[in-house]
Formats: structure tokens, sequence, C-alpha cells
């Protein structure tokens, strides 16, 4: 009922509503009290008369006295006389009961009863002198000849009742004075209250007031935030067309960068688009958007028709390039009611899309060959390979430069060509000798081409274009040889799958040893802010021979320590990648061969982080940058176990001193044992390690201590 779709305004509404509310209730207060007060003053000037009609009763009885007396003519004062006790009498009986009295000035004034206990008590004193002195004075008015004797007595009853009377209505007049008194510091209380609470809501009305438009503006900040990033983070080229065909003040960044030129706000569009289409898509586009912009014309029916979904232009890249790119034009009508007022463009570089889609299609030309590359590439060792990948690269790179080069005036580019002739003779050659005759006849293509240019002598800049569409089939080609030499690094690394493993034995994981494995996992976890869950598989590690038990409790402590600090990531990375919060840690030991142990220790961390490994080794003084950069995944590896290599820049209780790995390979190798890793990037990093049965000959191996577990 009382919903009025007040929405986000409510409580404001609400608050000026109670404002107005304290204005009107102080308001009417201050004209109940101030109508009261000046009914006091009114009061208070009537008791102030009733003082004066005392004294005008006791003089004029003394002179009636004195007259008398004196034989002289009183008849003026006995009306006097008459009417100021009969005015005193009415007065006095409506403070007593409420009525009307002769006002101080003109016209009659309403008395109400005084409803105050102290006053009324003063009202019944003065009533009770007063009656008797009353009805002297009327008796004495009202007689035909008043003697001396009457007057006489009037006289000396107003000498008595006077004193008696001028003090109850001085004290009476105090007393409604207080009373107005008292209705004044109300009038006050009320509107010092009712200013406060009208401050106090003006406040609160403020404080919403600031708050929502606080809220508004932050809203509005936020949502042109979030514009701007949609604008300047996504990769399409968005912008608004008016009605006229003119771009909005919003556009998003990669639009420039699409389009290959800046699109002021305000400009035409098919300005923009005329010097990068034909003549005709240029007109066909044209009437696409006119049909778009009339808003009687169904969308749907026209949208096959748009003749920029996919549109070739050339675009410069500076003095002599030049690139050839596929972009699509997508238009969405902003509609308001039935009108169209702008339309969405939505431009897209889909070069990469047209080219896949041609490369496609040529994959089953080129699959023949790169199968020839494949087996030719398994043929050339491997050290020869890389030597021959760094060199094509420089010279494919000093080409490049030979191309970007510009000519100095009148200068002969036959020079160019010899120059770029020399570098690919050299890598033809070198393809040639480690046995790469595909990459060899790919670089004799191009010496036939420069040789055909040779042959021209008159030379200019564009016929140096085929030149550099041929090199970027070339430098395909290298790349996709070493695209082939990391990957099968890659999968040299890879450990193969383990069999299935036999149940646990029950008593095994109630054992000391693995008991301190999981306290020691819990530590180090809660150091480091992470969680984790070891869990066992396997025998009774107490069963085996102490040397081995030993060697075991050792190792799995390190690989435990190395887990934490390395693999296992803290809870909110680990939620962001998809995975529990806490980690897990897993390890197992059995038999294997006769007498000889396994272990498997397993974590489900980020594996080996292959970039801070080879930043270790270089600071190690193992290798400079280049030749970590070329070292196999199974090379890189193995650095792990070497001494003084950390991938933590700092060391610390725990971790930074490159001694973990270090002590457990010399452990196995003291056993005669070997160790195998394998990996994968963000998901798990695994050791295995296989010892042989014991010699009788070998009494004791130092075990791994916390100290050196902790390096």
């Amino acid at each position: 009922m009382w919903n009025l779709g007040l929405g986000k305004y409510r409580t404001m509404v609400i608050s000026i509503a109670l404002f107005l509310l304290f204005d009107l209730g102080v308001l009417v207060m201050n004209f109940f009290i101030s109508s009261e007060i000046s009914s006091d003053a009114a009061n208070v000037n009537i008791v102030g008369r009733q003082r004066m009609l005392t004294q005008r009763m006791a003089k004029a009885s003394l002179q009636i006295e004195s007259r008398v007396i004196a034989g002289q003519s009183y008849r003026d004062l006995m009306m006097e006389l008459d009417r100021a006790s009969a005015v005193y009498d009415q007065t006095l009986m409506a403070y007593i009961n409420g009525g009307t009295v002769p006002g101080t000035g003109s016209g009659d004034f309403v008395v109400k009863r005084i409803d105050d206990e102290k006053a009324q008590k003063m009202l019944a004193d003065a009533q009770e002198q007063w009656a008797p002195y009353r009805d002297a004075i009327q008796a004495f008015v009202r007689s035909d000849a008043p003697t001396l004797e009457q007057a006489m007595d009037v006289a000396r009853n107003s000498e008595v009742v006077n004193v008696w009377l001028l003090t109850l209505m001085n004290d009476l007049t105090t007393r409604v004075e207080e009373l107005a008194a008292s209705k004044a510091t109300v009038l006050r209380t009320v509107q010092l209250t009712g200013m406060l609470l009208a401050t106090i809501n003006f406040l609160i009305i403020m404080f919403h007031f600031i708050r929502h438009l606080r809220r508004s503006d932050q809203a509005l900040e936020r949502a042109h935030r979030e514009t701007d990033d949609i604008l300047r983070t996504t990769q399409e080229g968005l912008f608004l067309l008016d009605a006229d065909g003119r771009v909005g003040s919003q556009q998003s960044r990669a639009l420039a960068g699409i389009l290959g030129v800046q699109v002021p706000p305000g400009s035409d569009f098919l300005d923009i688009l005329r010097p990068l289409v034909t003549p005709k898509v240029f007109d066909t586009a044209r009437e696409y958007i006119d049909l778009l912009l009339r808003h009687e014309v169904r969308e749907k029916l026209v949208a096959g028709l748009n003749p920029l979904d996919s549109v070739e232009i050339t675009v410069t890249r500076g003095p002599g390039m030049v690139e050839t790119r596929f972009l699509q034009f997508r238009f969405n009508r902003v509609m308001e009611g039935e009108v169209v007022t702008h339309l969405l463009v939505t431009t897209n570089d889909i070069s990469r899309r047209v080219r896949l889609e041609r490369d496609l299609r040529e994959s089953e030309v080129r699959a023949q060959g790169q199968m020839s590359v494949l087996l030719q590439i398994l043929g050339v060792e491997p050290h020869l390979l890389q030597d021959f990948l760094r060199n094509a690269s420089e010279g494919l790179n000093l080409i490049n430069q030979q191309l970007e080069l510009q000519p100095a005036p009148g200068e002969n580019l036959l020079t160019k060509v010899n120059a770029i002739f020399r570098i690919a003779h050299r890598i033809k050659g070198d393809a040639a000798a480690v046995g790469l005759e595909s990459v060899a006849q790919s670089f004799h293509g191009l010496e036939d081409m420069l040789s055909g240019m040779r042959e021209r002598g008159d030379l200019v800049g564009e016929d140096f274009l085929p030149v550099a569409v041929r090199m970027k089939a070339l430098f395909s080609e290298i790349e996709t040889i070493h695209n082939v030499l990391t990957r099968m690094a890659q999968m040299r690394g890879v450990v193969t799958v383990e069999p299935a493993r036999p149940k646990t034995e029950p008593s095994a994981v109630a054992n000391p040893i693995v008991r301190q494995w999981i306290s020691y996992a819990k530590q180090l976890a809660e150091r480091h802010g992470k969680q984790v869950d070891l869990v066992y598989q396997g025998m009774d590690v107490s069963d085996l021979h102490p040397v081995q038990r030993e060697a075991v409790s050792s190792i799995v402590n390190q690989f435990v320590r190395n887990a934490l600090v390395h693999g296992i990531e803290r809870p909110e990375d680990r939620k962001a990648r998809g995975k529990a919060e806490s980690g897990r840690l897993a390890v197992y030991v059995a038999n294997w061969g006769e007498n000889g142990i396994e272990v498997s220790f397993r974590d489900d961390g980020q594996g080996i982080d292959q970039a801070k490994l080879r930043a270790a080794v270089v600071r190690s003084g193992r290798m400079n940058e280049e030749e970590v950069g070329t070292v196999d995944m199974r090379r890189l590896v193995s650095f792990i176990f070497e001494p003084g290599i950390s991938t933590r820049e700092t060391a610390d209780e725990d971790a930074g001193r490159g001694a973990g790995l270090d002590a457990v390979r010399d452990l196995v190798r003291k056993l005669g044992g070997q160790i195998r890793i394998g990996m994968t990037t963000g998901e798990y990093c695994h050791f295995r390690v296989q010892l042989p049965p014991v010699h009788e000959s070998l009494v004791s191996v130092p075990a791994i201590t916390s100290q050196e577990a902790a390096a």
C-alpha cells in the first residue's frame, strides 16, 4: 500500500519527511506555548491591576471618610469605590473559576482558571479576606444615606484588608510570572530540542545524501574504470558509429593497431575505410551500413551481406615495410525502442586464422617433407645440430638486417644482393654438412632467387619483397626444428608408468619413522604457511636392514623438505590453479630385486621451475647464459643434485645452500643405488631411489641430519 517505488531514494525521502515533521511539530508547540506565554503576560498585567485596585479602594475609602467628616460631597468617590470593587471581585472569581474580565485596554479578556496549587491557595486566601470587605463596601455604597460610622468602618477595613490583599496579589503576581517563566523555559527547551533533532536529522540526510552520492560516484567510477579496462585489454577493435556514420568517443586501444591507422573520435568511418579496401568493396560497405541504420530493415536479413566479413588490407609498418592483413568487421545495432541510434562495430585481425586455413590446405603437401626433416634430425649428432641451429638463426637475422637497411641515394643494390647471397650460401653448406638436406634445398632456392636478381642489374627496393617472403619460410623451417628438439628433450624427462603397488601392511603406517615423516612435513608446512598431507604405502620400514632404514629415513626427510620448500604451493595459489588447498606427499617403500629396496616419493606441487634452475646454474658459474640455454631437459634436471645449486636466491634454515639433494645423491652412490626423477611443470615431481642389498662389509652409512636436510 505504501510502496511508492522510491527505490534507492527511500531512506533519503523518509529522512526529509522526518525533518519536515520535526519542523512542523516545533512550530505547533511554539505557537501553542507562545499563546500560553502571551496569555500569562496578560494575566500578569491583570494581577498587577488587582494590586492597583486594592490601593484605589483603600484610597477611596479614606477620602470618603474625610469628605463625610468635612461635610463635602463624596458621591463620585462612592462610584469609583463601587467600580473598583466590582472589577476586583469579577477578576478574583475569574482566576478561581475562569471567566471574562474587563481588559487593561479596550474590550474584555477571557481568563482561564489558574491550574496551579500554590496560586489557588493564594486566591483562596484572598477570597477569604475579600468576601467580608466586599460585603461591607456593597452595603456602604448601596445605602441611601451612609453615616459617618459606616464610612469610618469601611475606611478601617480598607486599612487592614488592603495590606493583606496587596501582599496576596503581589505573591500571586510573582507566581503567575514564575508560571510564565516556566513556560518560556519549556518553549526554549522545545525550540532547542527541535533544533537539535532537526540538526541531527539534517546531518542524517546529509550523511545519506553524501553516501548515496559517493556510492553513485563510486559506481560510475567503477563502471568507467571497468569500461576502460575492457577497452584497454580487449584484443578486438571496438567502437560505435552514430546515425551519420561518425566514430564515437570511446574505442578500444587495440583498434588503431588492428587498422594500422589512428581513428580520431568524430571522424567519418567511410573516410577511414576508403584507403584500406578496393573501390568495389568500399561502395558495397557504404550501402550495407546505410541498410543497417534504417530501422525498418530487419537486421537478420542483411547480416549475411556483410562485405567486410573478411577483407584484405595492406598496412605500412615503416619506410619500405608493408604488411598484409585480413580483417573482419562485424556490425550490431544499438536500439532505443524501434529506432537505430548506433552501430557497434567489432574489428578483428583474422590474419592468423586465414593463414592457418591456408597452411592447413598446404599441410598435406608439407607432411612428407616434415617427416624427412624429422628423420634427418634423428641422424645428426645433438651438439652439431645445436651449433647449426644457432649459426643458422644468426645468419637469418643478418639477412633480415640487410633487408631492413635503407640504401643510400645512388647506391647500387647489387651490393646488398651479394651480401645476402654469401650468408645464404654459408648456411646452405652448413646444413648439407650436418645432413639436413631439406634445409640445404630451401636455402638453395633462395640462392636461385638471388641469382636472378644479380642478372637484372637495375634493381629497386620492391624487388626484395619476394626475398622477404622466402625469409619468412626459412625462419619457420628453423623454428620447426627448434620445436622438435625441445619436444624431444621434454619427452626424455618423462618417467614411465609404474606397475601396480601391493597393499600396505597395516603396521607400516604406525611405524615411528613414518610418524616422524608426517610430523616433519606438518612442521615445515606450518613454518612456510602451507598445508600438506603425507601418506605412506608399502612395507614396514622397521623390517629393513639398519643401514637401509637409516638411509631411507634420511632420504625421505630430504625429499619432504625439498617438496615443502620448492614444490608445494601456498593454499591460495593451489586453489587458483584448481588444486586442493592442501598439498599431497606420497611415500612408497617396497622390495626391489633380491633384498634390495625402492623408495618412491611424489608431490603434487609445481614441479621444477626450469627458468629458476637455469639461473641457479649460471649463478654457480658452471655455465653461462648461452650454454645453459642449449642443454636438454635431462641434463638441466641433473643439476639439482649438484653441490651449491639451489633455486632459492637467499638461504634460510630450510633451503638456499644447495646441499640437500647433493647429500642424497652422495648417500645413494655410497650404497650403490641410483636415482630417477620425473616431473611435469605445474603438476608433480617424482623421485625414485633404488638401493641394492646391503653388503656385510658395509657397517654403517652416515645419515643426513636435520641441519643437512635443511640445506
